[in-house]
């Protein structure tokens, strides 16, 4: 080749990356906008991009590069998962994610290999390295579906570590299942198993371990500096990756999600960091592989499979998954609820598509018949049981209770009288709330006035796990204290995403200062609402209410007699930020001083010809008993609510 045409190839890299990664975050954002399974939304704009247009050829593109690569971003896609698997969410789900890890995974690879062999007429060999192969699910693949459905309980947790580790566990069975098609005699067979599972555990658990040990030592003992602290953990990721690798083909995927598990044991700032480093580098490894994965599609090659792959897909989507589940959940403490969602996800993704391209060629280099049909077999499971369980999983959770279609709720931070009245206002819409306080008197008052209500810090570990968020899609941080509503924010941001997490304007202190305007969610309220003003509004009498917006809403807030904090519009619900206009349509939920209450009595009154005088009703929202003092928002809080400050 002329370095002239050397020249023209490596100017058409740039371009064509650029066009993959600009794609996928297209089509990421196009997902999310009308929200459907990204993963689908990648799936289409590598087929548009490759079979489609011919403006991809990932194979012209990266040569020889392109398997090593697709299997080092597994690795750090691998690691991510292994980090953000909590020691605690394995200690509540570990019997059934054992089992389907092991027992499950056989029953798969059963019926894989015998469906694979009988509907599709091909060769035994061939069976039983697809049938290992199909063993895999993957957190590049279960990880959006789980963001997107958002399952309550303990299913979401399986679903995760399941997917975490069976990757390297599918890695390996088909290096075993290769070696074992290729071997003639069954003592040879059975000698060559134990050696590949031997050698796989030695390298992939010790590799991951001494890596985990050593970097977790530097670490802790601080002997690398903040600014190289991620930078050096992804050096260990690759080094271990490779060595393991190098002791056992295939081991590198478990050695690097050991590595992650024995860091997640670790709850210091520099994991953290690093997993949020990791996860916007999921994002963008994600985004890429599947376009490079839809891309390498040739339509030839799936026409001659593509009628028999239609039933083979529901062999596995109707027998396999459902046999692999109930021999794992079996006397277990599941409800059947769970039982049968666990059924309905496990789709496979990049580890099955870079193995089975691995093995199919070696298969082929040592002339087994069939083998040329493994890849796009796999590449038909992975369209359909990505488009069936994409577009099956959400659905399912919402018929079985675990979901809901609309996650347009709210979680309420602080449960003082104002936030009763608020979550009481919301209620009334069908908007779901749940408060979470940790004064046990807050608390207790909520339940009385039959509002959902949890004795619990939002600063919790276990807050975003053991709360029921089903139709939760917000947080609101109403504490006293800035310091735990900028905490509560940034921790919620993860589960809620930036966009749905708000608080209370920061108080001035003594000093003069503030919280600084990075570490704040989004601010309520159109001019900014502190809990001073709140806490000053309510002993002057002024109560959380509700009503239609026009010109006595508008008047009122001219007149500094309303200050509006939410808008409901055809059952839907946003906050009022700073500088958003005042709403012309649709509720507005806000705290109104006792005139206005007086006014607002009076035109429902007027409306409601059972209480023409309307004078049972209580002014305002405190939700006490009749006869109770009223407490307002400045009740005294022995919880979040507190003010940082002694006694």
């Amino acid at each position: 080749m002329t370095p002239a045409l050397v020249a023209a190839g490596e100017s058409t890299v740039g371009p064509t990356l650029a066009l993959i990664l600009g794609a996928g975050m297209l089509a990421q954002w196009l997902a999310w906008k009308l929200q459907v399974p990204s993963i689908i939304a990648l799936l289409l704009a590598g087929l548009a991009l490759g079979p489609g247009l011919g403006l991809v050829d990932p194979d012209e593109l990266l040569g020889g590069t392109l398997f090593p690569l697709v299997s080092l971003a597994v690795a750090i896609i691998l690691f991510e998962g292994g980090l953000d698997l909590p020691p605690r969410e394995l200690r509540n789900t570990g019997i059934v994610v054992r089992r389907l890890i092991s027992v499950g995974a056989v029953v798969t690879f059963l019926v894989g290999w015998y469906g694979a062999r009988e509907i599709f007429g091909i060769s035994n060999q061939a069976a039983i390295v697809l049938g290992a192969v199909l063993v895999v699910t993957g957190p590049t693949v279960v990880g959006p579906l789980l963001r997107f459905v958002r399952p309550t309980g303990t299913t979401g947790p399986i679903l995760r570590a399941e997917g975490v580790l069976i990757d390297p566990i599918g890695a390996t069975a088909a290096l075993i299942a290769f070696e074992i098609v290729l071997t003639d005699a069954p003592g040879e067979a059975v000698s060559t198993v134990v050696g590949v599972v031997i050698l796989t555990i030695v390298a992939g658990v010790g590799i991951g371990l001494a890596a985990a040990l050593a970097l977790d030592t530097a670490l802790q003992r601080f002997l690398i500096p903040d600014q190289l602290a991620i930078p050096i953990t992804f050096a260990f990721v690759v080094a271990s990756f490779v060595a393991s690798n190098e002791v056992q083909e295939e081991a590198g995927l478990l050695a690097v999600t050991v590595l992650g598990m024995y860091l997640a044991r670790r709850e210091s700032s520099t994991i953290r960091q690093v997993l949020e480093f990791n996860e916007s580098l999921r994002t963008l490894l994600i985004s890429a592989l599947f376009i490079l994965l839809a891309a390498r599609i040739e339509a030839q090659a799936l026409q001659d499979v593509l009628l028999p792959a239609l039933g083979f897909l529901v062999v596995l989507v109707l027998v396999a998954r459902p046999l692999s589940v109930i021999v794992s959940t079996v006397r277990t403490s599941l409800s059947w609820r769970e039982r049968v969602f666990l059924m309905t996800m496990a789709p496979r993704g990049i580890v099955a598509a870079a193995v089975s391209a691995i093995f199919a060629l070696r298969l082929e280099e040592e002339n087994v018949p069939d083998a040329a049909k493994i890849v796009p077999i796999v590449f038909l499971v992975i369209i359909g049981t990505i488009v069936v369980y994409g577009f099956m999983a959400g659905p399912a959770a919402r018929r079985l209770g675990l979901a809901e279609a609309q996650a347009n709720g709210i979680l309420i931070a602080g449960s003082h009288a104002t936030a009763r009245g608020l979550a009481s206002e919301l209620s009334k819409r069908d908007i779901k709330t749940l408060m979470v306080d940790t004064d046990p008197y807050n608390v207790t008052r909520a339940i009385a006035a039959g509002l959902p209500a949890r004795r619990m810090s939002v600063l919790a570990d276990e807050a975003a796990h053991d709360l029921d968020l089903r139709g939760i899609g917000r947080l609101l941080a109403f504490t006293s204290n800035d310091e735990v509503n900028a905490l509560a924010t940034a921790r919620f941001a993860r589960v809620f995403g930036r966009r749905e997490v708000f608080q209370l304007t920061p108080g001035k202190r003594r000093t003069g200062d503030s919280v600084p305007e990075e570490y704040l969610g989004r601010l309520v309220g159109i001019d900014g609402i502190t809990y001073a003003t709140l806490d000053e509004r309510s002993r002057q009498g002024w109560r959380v209410r509700g009503a239609p917006s026009g010109p006595l809403i508008e008047q009122a807030v001219a007149d500094n007699l309303f200050i509006p904090m939410v808008r409901v519009i055809d059952g839907r619900m946003a906050f009022l930020c700073r500088n958003d206009p005042l709403p012309t349509e649709g509720d507005v939920i806000g705290v109104a001083a006792p005139s206005m209450q007086r006014q607002l009595d009076a035109e429902e009154a007027a409306q409601d010809p059972t209480d023409p005088a309307g004078t049972d009703r209580p002014s305002g929202n405190d939700h006490r008993p009749a006869g109770a003092e009223s407490s307002g928002v400045g009740e005294q809080s022995r919880g979040d609510n507190r003010p940082a400050r002694a006694p």
